[in-house]
């Protein structure tokens, strides 16, 4: 009875690990912070709200969270280390489905200059750009209060604002929002996919 005992275990863990392929595509990912093309570890644009939850609880069970966010969306979130940078992870779903997801950097958030802010960008944006290659645009947005750093690599807009008063930069990485439409970045993309309105671009 050894025999066939060993050769069902085999079968159902074959088609266990099929499923998890199969059922979005890709394979579930052990690691929370794994770059990939449509996001970060279990959570991924268009994907499932419901089984992506249950993947980022299993991946990440001491930081892990969900619940009703921005615009009233359903998130996930969880926390943990990029690069050497520590930040937190978020994904924003609509109607079931991941529609946004961000990396935000949790420290630091304090620095000299503009230039420094774009710099701290820079180095936060470092696994994205080794995953996907140099920035392919940037740009900069002057708000009442901020300055506004942007740039883009494959699916991932990487954002820095700069605060002046007060010395703030807060960066963060966004995907799923490369068409303009983000809840998050609002009108920053919109105004960098129109190049005859685009300021301060370089």
């Amino acid at each position: 009875m050894i025999r066939p005992i060993l050769v069902i275990g085999g079968l159902l863990a074959a088609v266990a690990a099929a499923g998890a392929v199969f059922v979005t595509g890709h394979p579930a990912p052990s690691d929370p912070m794994a770059l990939s093309e449509s996001g970060i570890g279990p959570l991924r644009v268009g994907d499932d709200f419901s089984r992506a939850e249950r993947l980022a609880f299993r991946v990440a069970p001491e930081t892990a969270f969900s619940g009703i966010g921005c615009a009233g969306l359903d998130e996930i979130r969880y926390d943990g280390q990029l690069g050497s940078h520590p930040v937190g992870i978020m994904a924003m779903a609509d109607q079931g489905r991941i529609q946004e997801i961000e990396a935000t950097l949790y420290s630091p958030v304090q620095v000299d200059s503009k230039d420094d802010c774009r710099a701290l960008r820079d180095r936060f944006a470092e696994p994205f750009v080794e995953r996907f290659g140099p920035f392919e645009d940037s740009w900069e947005i002057s708000k009442p209060v901020s300055r506004e750093l942007l740039a883009r690599t494959g699916p991932v807009t990487v954002l820095a604002r700069w605060f002046a008063t007060g010395g703030s930069c807060y960066v963060s990485a966004h995907y799923g929002v490369n068409n303009g439409d983000s809840v998050r970045l609002e009108s920053s993309l919109a105004t960098a996919l129109n190049d005859s309105t685009r300021p301060d671009s370089r």
